[in-house]
């Protein structure tokens, strides 16, 4: 047990390291490689990825029911089970693999036909070289996966966190050395399949030496194998959403609008995963504590007060990023990418903004979960996902990238913002008008921020780096002592202080 406390702690450390290392890094790295590569040639990077993303759809959502059945048969001490599922899942994505490179032959030989309109002849030629070595890629990930999730599944976070932070250190040093060699694009393609092929061995060897797991290729039962299918489907569908929303936006551009204008798009897209990383890393420790709820039967008032209890936390964060980046977003793409990109900041802000509403909303999708009601969800996001690819392509060739952003903000305020929130309130018996009117107080704070960090922009220009972080961290100081006296409650007060205490008690005992 012990042990088992020691991985977990650790793991988290090292993952939230990691997420750190990954938010750090690209506001480094992204700079050098625009300057080296060019707009036009790193929209076409951009591009590239986009296109090969399609094809981790062909894991179907196995990932995660492969760490559930090791999982299950780890429990049971059934070791028989767990060697036969395990040889099934390598034969599986072995063969998911190969039908990943051919489909990656057949997109790089398609490149002309679909992107004609968008991208140069010269263009069209280099895409396909990063089209085939990226299949290449991915393809080679697919058995990788299955190693990674035996990992996960055997509680070993330490091992496989540590390859993460190391792996996130080592590709865009691998992709810097590459292009101070000359090879641009091509290059940073081919250094992230050297990547993929150095680390394969290590969870193979991890799982053969270390775990002592053994596969067995031998046939498992059909019930077995359908049911595998019936748990992978929602992840499936999820998967397909996603690719919808941020993958499609930039392979419609890239169709019909050019590679400068993806590389515009995918600046102001980053944003997204740093907003989602700060929301989730609150909401993603409470899923065992609701199942347990939803279990014991708790009523509307108990969900409902969790709901707004994690929502209001998660305002809190959110608001102060989001509040940030609309006041200071501009000056910081323009210092930090140029004025070439200045619309990604447009973009930026049509697609953060409604993306808040569910992001301080995810408790609910736990409570879905634990109470199987996901289906609507998903049909739901699948819906609004056709619907914003279908005005995608009709918008984009009058207005662009800010276009494709306008799009998928329309498709998340009425999916998610509306919809959803009438599905928590009529099905899941959350009573979101009160979740609103304990929200609206905060709200107000925020908007008050940025009316009067706007008018202070109009008197005070911040010069360079030195200049936008000071203006970030008095504007951070201020929005932090508004919401501590007037909209935060005890609870969430307390959250501030316990912190402060222990630091407290520690420096002075």
């Amino acid at each position: 047990m012990p042990n088992k406390i020691n991985q977990l702690r650790s793991g988290v450390v090292l993952s939230y390291i990691n997420m750190f290392l990954g938010m750090l890094i690209p506001f480094f790295y992204t700079p050098v490689v625009l300057r080296m590569l060019g707009q036009a040639e790193y929209g076409l990077l951009s591009l590239s990825h986009s296109v090969v993303s399609y094809l981790s759809l062909l894991s179907f959502g196995f990932g995660t029911t492969i760490v559930r059945y090791i999982s299950k048969y780890r429990a049971e001490e059934d070791r028989e089970s767990l060697e036969k599922v395990y040889g099934f899942f390598i034969l599986l994505y072995c063969a998911l693999a190969l039908i990943v490179a051919v489909c990656g032959v057949f997109l790089a030989n398609n490149v002309e036909a679909i992107f004609h309109k968008g991208l140069s002849s010269d263009e069209q030629i280099k895409m396909r070289s990063l089209v085939l070595i990226m299949a290449a890629s991915s393809a080679l990930s697919f058995p990788l996966s299955v190693f990674s999730s035996m990992v996960v599944a055997h509680e070993r976070f330490v091992f496989r966190n540590v390859l993460h932070v190391i792996m996130t250190v080592f590709s865009p040093a691998a992709n810097l050395i590459a292009l101070w060699l000359g090879y641009k694009s091509v290059g940073m393609a081919f250094a992230g399949l050297i990547v993929s092929f150095l680390f394969l061995p290590w969870n193979i060897l991890y799982c053969r030496r270390k775990l002592g797991l053994k596969p067995r290729f031998a046939r498992i039962p059909k019930a077995l194998f359908f049911e595998m299918v019936r748990v992978s489907f929602y992840n499936f569908v999820a998967s397909i959403v996603d690719m919808l929303f941020w993958a499609t936006d930039k392979f419609i551009l890239g169709m019909l609008a050019g590679s400068v204008a993806v590389a515009v798009y995918n600046i102001g897209a980053t944003f997204n995963n740093m907003i989602v990383g700060l929301s989730t890393s609150i909401s993603g420790v409470l899923a065992p504590k609701v199942t347990g709820m939803v279990v014991k039967k708790a009523d509307r008032n108990e969900l409902t007060e969790l709901f707004v209890r994690v929502g209001r936390l998660q305002f809190l964060v959110i608001g102060l990023v989001v509040s940030g980046f609309i006041v200071f977003g501009k000056q910081f793409i323009l210092i930090w990418v140029g004025p070439d990109y200045a619309d990604s900041y447009t973009i930026a802000l049509l697609t953060i903004i409604p993306l808040s509403i569910p992001l301080i909303q995810n408790t609910g999708i736990s409570i879905l979960v634990a109470q199987n009601k996901q289906k609507f969800r998903s049909i739901v996001y699948f819906i609004i996902a056709v619907i914003n690819v279908i005005s995608t392509y009709l918008v984009v060739p009058k207005l662009g990238g800010i276009g494709a952003a306008l799009c998928s903000c329309v498709s998340y305020l009425v999916g998610q913002g509306v919809v959803m929130n009438i599905y928590y309130d009529k099905v899941i018996g959350i009573d979101i008008p009160f979740f609103w009117r304990r929200i609206l107080p905060m709200s107000a704070i925020c908007l008050a921020m940025i009316l009067c960090g706007f008018a202070a922009l109009k008197y005070i220009q911040f010069g360079g780096w030195f200049g936008f972080f000071s203006g970030v961290i008095l504007y951070t100081l201020v929005y932090s002592f508004l919401m501590y006296r007037f909209a935060m409650n005890e609870y969430e007060k307390d959250v501030v202080r316990k912190p402060i205490r222990r630091i407290k008690s520690k420096l002075h005992p």
